[in-house]
């Protein structure tokens, strides 16, 4: 008896040591940084604008558009997937390439009944405001894709951040008018099928690349890439689902005239990947605010150095808790972090 005793005593005693070491573990501060790919291994020399989703299995697959050049003919939409629980991504394979025609701003978001989206515009002539927008929808987590369809026929209008999916159920995406340098919400009420535009989000000097988050009373936030001289970014919020915008305003985080993208935490605090610099593409940075974007007090630098551009972050929140980020690498590769929340608290 006092044998079976102490055996179940000791069982007991490891699996409760094993829980608190594993408690223990995934309350400390994590970070893991890469390149997806190394540079002018996957075919291309230049790459850029580079987006992110967690599969339903828990794998990521992340996009970005790479070729001789930005706005070269030979640019094309790659991607590469991360299994769940690995380091090491993907080769990077080809998911869309219009003959003689320069792809860009690819942006993939996953649908509540599973179908993958791909956004992203072709630039019909030369320039990014000769650019149209379509879709593409994968049933197989990006292995096929179903033909593009023309999603804005007009010239000029752009994706860059992923698609918010409402509490009322409506679908949010963030687009950009790149002729007149405004921000708009693409909103569709019947799960994609019909989309509506906002109206127009005017700073001084433009801004443009919106990306959105709701906060806790229904509200919307959206950061915005300036295009003006004061070395901030533009934000605003709706108080009606992404119809009307509020007048627009900076406050104290940074923006270089790059892309800054937002995601809200499970326990409701903002984290955002951006530039903390009012003239460069580095450092990029991590931050998180814990008062609904009112403020910003923690923030760490995920990589930096004297010369080189990492811009164009995409950031998403994944089922276990961790924020993935990929960013543009020097134009010559997709650079990859995870981390955690305290991690970003922890502050440098």
């Amino acid at each position: 008896m006092r044998e079976r005793f102490t055996i179940k005593f000791a069982i007991i005693l490891i699996l409760t040591l094993s829980m608190a070491k594993f408690a223990l573990t995934d309350d400390k501060a994590y970070f893991h940084s890469g390149l997806i790919f190394e540079p002018r291994s996957a075919g291309f020399d230049s790459c850029h604008s580079a987006t992110l989703v967690e599969l339903p299995g828990g794998d990521i697959l992340a996009a970005w558009y790479g070729g001789t050049a930005e706005k070269a003919k030979d640019v094309a939409i790659y991607a590469a997937r991360l299994k769940k629980g690995e380091t090491k991504w993907s080769k990077p394979w080809i998911i869309h390439d219009t003959p003689d025609k320069s792809e860009g701003n690819p942006v993939l978001w996953l649908a509540p009944d599973k179908t993958l989206w791909l956004f992203f515009t072709t630039i019909m002539m030369e320039h990014w405001d000769d650019a149209r927008m379509f879709y593409r929808k994968s049933y197989d987590e990006g292995k096929t894709w179903t033909e593009q369809v023309t999603l804005i026929e007009d010239l000029g209008w752009m994706p860059r951040f992923k698609p918010l999916l409402l509490t009322n159920g409506d679908i949010l995406l963030p687009i950009y008018d790149e002729m007149l340098y405004r921000s708009h919400f693409y909103i569709s009420t019947d799960g994609g099928k019909k989309w509506k535009k906002s109206v127009q989000i005017i700073t001084p000097g433009g801004a443009i690349q919106p990306s959105v988050v709701q906060l806790s009373d229904g509200s919307l936030l959206t950061v915005m890439r300036s295009g003006s001289k004061n070395g901030l970014a533009w934000w605003a919020t709706s108080k009606d689902n992404g119809r009307h915008w509020s007048k627009p305003f900076t406050n104290i985080l940074k923006n270089p005239g790059s892309g800054s993208d937002m995601v809200k935490l499970a326990n409701g605090h903002l984290a955002i990947v951006f530039n903390d610099s009012p003239e460069r593409r580095n450092p990029i940075s991590a931050a998180i605010s814990t008062d609904e974007g009112k403020t910003w007090n923690y923030k760490r630098v995920i990589e930096k150095d004297d010369f080189g551009e990492y811009s164009y972050p995409s950031v998403i929140a994944t089922s276990d808790g961790l924020i993935h980020a990929v960013y543009t690498w020097r134009r010559e590769s997709i650079g990859y972090a995870v981390f955690n929340e305290k991690w970003v608290l922890e502050g440098e």
